[in-house]
């Protein structure tokens, strides 16, 4: 099987009916197919890592710490934002698209048998869990760090049997599956927790903290709070990243994350924490933290690109990402205008994502992003217009991008936001672009 056509087979399973299904035989499907492929009981121990927001920043931080402590760990995140071999990365690399196209050869028999066996074919999602398991096991890991992905209790990475349960930031989002009151989402968020088992718990509302808290005693889990066990610095803007001070079990000292902004401090000290939990008895290397979050990178997540104007890239679909957008701008481009590129997808809040970014920006382009659930650019832009800012409507994510380069004036910085499936569709060209600036004016 060549790239391409993994790549059209792992699409076509985002397609056609499926029997109807609960959450329970969702679960069982997957447990099926793990056990066909004889994944059910990787070899290797497994972290599993949930929350609304911060769930790929701090498990790509968490992997990257691992690996600077001499740990080979797998890392499977997602959603990608240019190559589907991004949700895939051993020892810190991306599979290799020859040994992706040979997984998917490989699982794609069992696939079609579990088709056929009543509870319909495994999703994408579930197939990609089964190839990241799959390259884990191929390629020697010696640990896998997964990010949950909707919900928790009833995500197809749930069937693991995790040796550590982490939760980031719990915030409104997704409310049409998993309810409209935090309580309700946090208790999904919840459900990837095990008996005597350590959970590392992000900073919590008091809201959520009661229900996590609660839902930890009852299953018999090790409440580890990171606020309890962990100091931590923010030192604001560094060259080429963010600049941080951490204490936990050790005294890490000062130390830069190229993961920018205010809010990756916590997604840092949540990810230390819980590789002291995974490491435990044993130390976590000093050395090994700094090492790790120099490491780390995340397409996407307030990703900026150099040039004139200043380009960001952020994949921020709800109020709570939105809010921590606009504070990394805040820090990093202070009293700058902004023109934004926006677009949404209709499972997402809108109302309540816009104030943040849009009380910053001078001119925002709306778009639809390249995907069946967009919000429609008319109906996206008149939010947007109750919020302040000039509007334009312009469809295409890359013909919005050009007009907002067009209109951008001195000074102003330029941002992408609002879906991953907006980023991903500009990424690729404004690297490009960003890049032949750049031999020009070495040139």
């Amino acid at each position: 099987m060549a790239y391409h056509d993994a790549l059209a087979y792992l699409g076509s399973l985002l397609e056609g009916r499926r029997p109807h299904l609960g959450p329970d035989d969702r679960l069982a499907r997957m447990a099926r197919l793990l056990a066909t492929l004889d994944l059910a009981r990787p070899s290797y121990p497994v972290v599993l890592v949930a929350g609304t927001k911060g769930k790929g920043s701090t498990s790509t931080m968490l992997a990257a710490i691992l690996a600077a402590s001499g740990r080979r760990p797998g890392l499977y995140t997602k959603p990608h934002v240019s190559d589907f071999r991004e949700r895939i990365r051993v020892g810190g690399e991306m599979i290799g698209e020859e040994h992706l196209a040979a997984l998917v050869a490989g699982v794609a028999p069992a696939v079609e048998a579990a088709g056929r066996a009543g509870l319909g074919r495994p999703t994408y999602f579930e197939v990609s869990l089964a190839l990241a398991l799959r390259c884990f096991c191929e390629q020697a890991a010696d640990a896998a760090v997964v990010e949950v992905g909707i919900g928790g209790r009833y995500d197809a990475a749930n069937v693991l049997d995790p040796a550590v349960s982490v939760i980031t930031p719990i915030s409104r989002d997704h409310t049409d599956l998993l309810g409209d009151s935090l309580a309700s989402i946090a208790a999904h968020k919840a459900g990837v927790m095990r008996p005597g088992r350590p959970v590392v718990v992000a900073p919590q509302v008091p809201e959520v903290d009661g229900v996590v808290a609660a839902r930890a005693v009852s299953v018999g889990a090790r409440l580890i709070r990171v606020a309890e066990v962990a100091r931590w610095l923010d030192g604001g803007r560094a060259n080429g990243g963010h600049r941080l001070r951490l204490e936990a079990g050790g005294d890490y000292g000062w130390m830069e994350s190229r993961l920018r902004g205010p809010h990756q401090v916590i997604n840092a000290a949540t990810a230390v924490v819980a590789a002291e939990a995974f490491l435990a008895p044993a130390p976590l290397p000093r050395d090994a933290v700094a090492a790790g979050l120099q490491a780390a990178v995340l397409p996407g997540r307030f990703e900026v690109l150099d040039g004139q104007p200043p380009l960001v890239l952020d994949v921020a679909h709800n109020a709570a990402a939105m809010e921590a957008l606009r504070a990394s701008l805040d820090v990093y481009f202070p009293r700058r205008p902004l023109v934004v590129v926006f677009g949404m997808l209709a499972t997402h809040d809108a109302a309540s994502a816009v104030p943040p970014v849009a009380g910053r920006a001078r001119l925002v382009v709306v778009t639809e992003p390249p995907h069946l659930r967009a919000i429609g650019a008319p109906q996206l832009a008149e939010v947007v217009r109750g919020q302040g800012p000039e509007v334009v409507e312009v469809p295409g994510p890359v013909a919005a991008l050009a007009r907002a380069e067009a209109e951008a004036r001195a000074g102003e910085v330029l941002c992408v936001t609002g879906s991953v499936y907006l980023v991903g569709a500009v990424r690729e060209r404004a690297l490009a672009a960003r890049r032949r600036e750049a031999s020009r004016r070495v040139g």
